[in-house]
């Protein structure tokens, strides 16, 4: 009985056992318990194909049975190494997480495993809200999943490719695929509740895109449904979020204000620091909206103070955003400049492409009030070339109208109308609300 037939032997039997199958039922219908223990034993070499077929009933590559202890070793190091980053794949921690999952994919062959790595990191990119990236790695996802027939992982790469596709502004196309998806898990016996969950919830979040407002709502509730039965906390976060947005621009703002004081307690339950802060900076935009700024201020500041705590730190600028616009509402314009600049610098450093264009038009803004309405279109230009560049078209639309006001008020008609016909061709575009 040589060595590697003992070590195949023993992982045979190890992994007969973790299946939870006797010999007999291992070997069924080819082969005998006898046969099934005397290769458990190490006393007899099973050829491939008999091999082939046990690995295939345990769930296991021939390899893992046949390769050496140094090769098993390191195999089961890579896959600790790609759960630790998986388990990164938050909102708070998504930017390790993207480390990591780079680092692993220079050294990744297997297409199974690049597909596996490229969805992760189209996750990542997904909550960092940079969907031009994402979409970049969840095509080359895609490629590599169809060529090894992963259905599981396609269907995966599909959602997080519609989440992508609200990020650059596409909520068409993106409900167009959380159609598809949600057909299929109501046609399967199984029927993936929180994957349901989940769908229900994003296809809110497209219709709330699409300024459809009660079916936004309609959508929102059944997910709700969902949500309480599997007692999913981080869903019912979000999804109650989405409701109190459906309220907010239905003009009920009290009833906007309630689901997001729902969400903030579940966050709180759940400890979720970074789903809290996103929540205090909305009820801070809900509060200026009413005129309540001081508890604006108060919102926002625990959503700055619980984002540099857990993160991500590019979250910060888009608090400091809005504290600057609830300054231009307090008419504070020297606060509202200063807050602003302080966003822009933030974003500058954590490559908020999307916040430094937010905070471009606060200072714009600001120096229209203070009657530079030339250094307010250059702020603009900044603010444009950076929705442009991320292809946020329903940002880009607002800037070029405020452009083309700002052009109309310095006597420029020709270079005024040229802004409105290209804020013209801008649609809506994606939307600020939470998921996950």
């Amino acid at each position: 009985m040589s060595e590697s037939l003992e070590r195949l032997g023993q992982r045979l039997r190890k992994a007969r056992v973790e299946a939870g199958l006797s010999q007999a039922q291992l070997g069924a219908p080819h082969f005998t318990r006898a046969y099934v223990s005397a290769l458990e034993l190490g006393k007899i070499r099973p050829a491939m194909k008999s091999l082939e077929f046990l690995a295939g009933k345990l769930g296991r590559s021939v390899a893992h049975f046949v390769d050496d202890e140094e090769k098993e070793r390191e195999r089961l190091e890579r896959e600790l190494d790609i759960s630790a980053a998986s388990a990164l794949l938050t909102r708070s921690t998504a930017g390790e997480a993207l480390r990591r999952v780079q680092d692993l994919l220079t050294t990744a062959t297997r297409p199974e495993e690049l597909a596996r790595l490229r969805l992760m990191a189209g996750t990542a990119h997904n909550f960092l809200a940079q969907g031009v990236d994402a979409i970049r790695e969840l095509t080359v996802a895609e490629r590599l999943a169809a060529q090894v027939g992963k259905l599981e992982t396609q269907r995966a790469i599909t959602h997080q490719m519609a989440i992508a596709l609200r990020n650059i502004g596409e909520p068409t196309r993106a409900r167009t695929l959380l159609t598809e998806l949600l057909g299929w898990v109501e046609k399967t016996s199984s029927g993936d509740r929180i994957l349901r969950m989940k769908l229900l919830r994003d296809l809110g979040a497209v219709s709330w895109d699409l300024g459809e407002y009660e079916k936004a709502s309609a959508y929102y509730a059944s997910a709700l449904e969902w949500a309480k039965d599997i007692g999913d906390v981080s869903g019912l976060i979000a999804i109650y979020n989405g409701i109190a947005y459906a309220r907010r621009s239905l003009g009920d703002l009290e009833g906007a204000t309630a689901y997001l004081q729902r969400a903030l307690g579940a966050s709180e339950v759940g400890n979720d620091l970074a789903a809290s802060a996103i929540l205090h900076n909305a009820l801070a935009v809900l509060a200026g909206e009413r005129g309540h700024i001081e508890a604006a201020y108060r919102h926002v500041d625990r959503a700055i103070e619980l984002a540099r705590v857990a993160g991500p730190e590019s979250y910060v600028a888009h608090y400091l955003n809005t504290k600057a616009e609830c300054a231009l509402k307090a008419d504070r314009p020297a606060d509202a400049d200063k807050f602003a600049r302080d966003a822009l610098a933030t974003a500058e450093r954590t490559s908020n492409l999307r916040a430094a264009a937010a905070a471009h038009v606060v200072l714009a803004e600001v120096a229209d009030r203070a009657g530079s309405a030339s250094q307010g279109m250059v702020r603009l230009e900044e603010a444009a070339a950076r929705y442009r560049s991320l292809g946020a078209k329903q940002e880009l639309g607002d800037v070029l109208m405020r452009l083309s006001g700002l052009a109309r008020e310095l006597g420029d008609s020709e270079r005024a109308q040229s802004y409105a016909e290209q804020a013209y061709q801008a649609t809506k575009a994606t939307s600020a609300l939470m998921g996950s």
